[in-house]
């Protein structure tokens, strides 16, 4: 399309070239009568003039100049007239070359595309992804990001598709929306129903009612057409004058003093969320004194008793059990009432906590859980169809070490020098009388095997403690060298040759910088004799 359009533009100026030579033909011939009628004419007769002028004959100058005019007006709009064809061809010829030019990356794409996965194939690789252009790149971008927000949409907060300009309302009357229970027992369950209605001039919609911690929604109820109370669907619309009841519980369990919680309702009423609350002062239905029983530090072969009180608050009579599920090792517990009656109750139990022997060396931390028989008002079956009860816990807590102990854990150097001389302690302590620690061995090897090789790097002397079964290990590092530089982990070895821990692996850590190896000097070049 190109080339025709070359062509045309050349066929507009050769038009343009002939309608000027017919021009200047046409010239010629009038030149050329002009000039006979200016040769000198033999003399004839004079004729008398008459009265009237004729009128006077156009000249062959005249004639000339009308068809040189006729003939430049033609070939002017012959000339624009080719001119115009020849820009619709050139822009129709360079529409063709950009199609084919496209067409071409295309094709070479396909090929690249086609070879290059071919070739993957053969050396069982995956193919490779289809090459994409900017646009394409942007456009699947952009599908990904409408993909994304449509998908966030029904997880977007329910108050933000309130219409503003909604006429639906909600409403209740004034005060009802929050509930104070007063003093209660802790363990109770506190109950109420909340009624509302829908009001305003366009139907309510509720579209969630979530509690807070501490309390729960049953069913939502609702006026039917036909004024029945039947369970409500979120999302279905309420017409104006349709009542509304919302049953909440409040659970007091495991609370003392001021407890509350609350009800969000998001609805389509443009005056926000409504937010129903329930309130109770919680007293304990029991005392304990002391809270808890911390052993503190115990071995594997200790035995050790202590106890605690249990009392009602208010004086009443109950049977107290104490679970004793998964019970730990060597923990052993009893309870008593101290004022029983005839019926087995009483207001105040004594529980009485032995520990060891024979606890699992580690941290010991044990909720007891202590029953009555006394239902809770306003309780619901539990799934083993028995009535929830008044309860308290209490915590046993010890530290058990084994025969042997040690502090602390580990020795950690921490960040040093290379060459920087530093020194940590750890303390041995035996826990059995029996056992005496006066022959301790010491060793520095690696984490995993014997050898370590900055083990020649370390000291360590073993001095005892006056007046105590334990004894004092002072490990010094005397020294790394320049070309460390990084993390290093050995271990200290302790032999004690106790039956029950012959021997004791205490991790060393720490992290060298600002070494490196010092470069060799290159000799110098021998000097070239001039």
């Amino acid at each position: 399309m190109l080339l025709n359009a070359l062509s045309q533009g050349v066929v507009a100026r050769r038009l343009f070239a002939t309608c000027a030579l017919v021009a200047l033909a046409a010239l010629l011939p009038g030149c050329s009568d002009a000039g006979k009628s200016t040769t000198t004419q033999p003399a004839t007769t004079t004729q008398p003039a008459t009265s009237a002028t004729a009128p006077a004959a156009p000249t062959a100058g005249a004639k000339v100049g009308a068809e040189v005019a006729k003939t430049a007006d033609a070939a002017k709009a012959g000339v624009e007239q080719a001119a115009a064809a020849t820009k619709a061809a050139a822009e129709k010829g360079a529409a063709a070359v950009q199609d084919g030019a496209k067409t071409v990356a295309a094709s070479t794409q396909a090929a690249l595309k086609a070879s290059t996965d071919a070739a993957a194939t053969q050396v069982g690789q995956a193919p490779t992804p289809e090459l994409k252009t900017p646009e394409q790149v942007k456009l699947e971008t952009q599908k990904a990001l409408d993909a994304k927000a449509a998908a966030a949409k029904g997880s977007v907060d329910p108050t933000m598709d309130t219409d503003p300009n909604s006429k639906a309302r909600i409403t209740y009357e004034f005060g009802s929306d929050t509930i104070n229970f007063g003093k209660v027992m802790q363990g109770d369950v506190l109950n109420h129903k909340f009624a509302m209605q829908s009001s305003g001039e366009e139907d309510l919609i509720i579209k969630q009612a979530k509690p807070t911690c501490g309390c729960t929604v049953a069913q939502i109820m609702a006026q039917d057409g036909e004024g029945q109370m039947v369970p409500y669907q979120y999302g279905k619309p309420l017409p104006p004058g349709r009542k509304i009841e919302i049953q909440a519980t409040l659970h007091t369990q495991n609370k003392r003093g001021h407890a509350g919680s609350k009800i969000n309702m998001f609805t389509n009423d443009p005056r926000g969320q409504t937010i129903l609350s329930l309130e109770a002062d919680v007293d304990p239905f029991f005392t304990i004194n002391p809270p808890s029983i911390n052993f503190q530090n115990l071995s594997q072969k200790d035995t050790a008793t202590d106890k605690l009180t249990v009392a009602t608050a208010k004086g009443q009579r109950v049977k107290l059990s104490a679970v004793k599920d998964n019970m730990p090792q060597g923990l052993k517990l009893d309870l008593k009432a101290l004022d029983e009656d005839a019926e087995g109750k009483a207001t105040r139990w004594e529980l009485v906590a032995t520990a060891g022997p024979g606890l699992v060396e580690g941290s010991l931390a044990y909720s007891v859980q202590m029953k009555s028989d006394m239902s809770i008002p306003g309780g619901e079956k539990m799934p083993n169809g028995t009535m929830p009860t008044y309860e308290v816990s209490a915590t046993i807590m010890a530290r058990v070490t084994g025969a042997i102990s040690f502090n602390p854990q580990f020795v950690s150097l921490g960040l040093i020098r290379p060459g920087q001389t530093m020194a940590r302690t750890v303390r041995l302590t035996s826990h059995d009388n029996e056992f005496k620690l006066n022959s301790t061995e010491v060793s520095i090897q690696g984490r995993d095997t014997l050898e370590w090789e900055f083990a020649k790097n370390f000291t360590a002397v073993v001095r005892p403690v006056a007046n105590e079964n334990a004894v004092d290990i002072e490990v010094t590092l005397n020294g790394l060298p320049d070309t460390l530089s990084g993390s290093f982990s050995g271990m200290l070895v302790v032999k004690i040759g106790h039956p029950d821990k012959p021997e004791i692996k205490i991790p060393i850590t720490g992290v060298c910088r600002g070494g490196a190896a010092t470069p060799v000097a290159t000799p110098a070049a021998p000097a070239t004799p001039k």
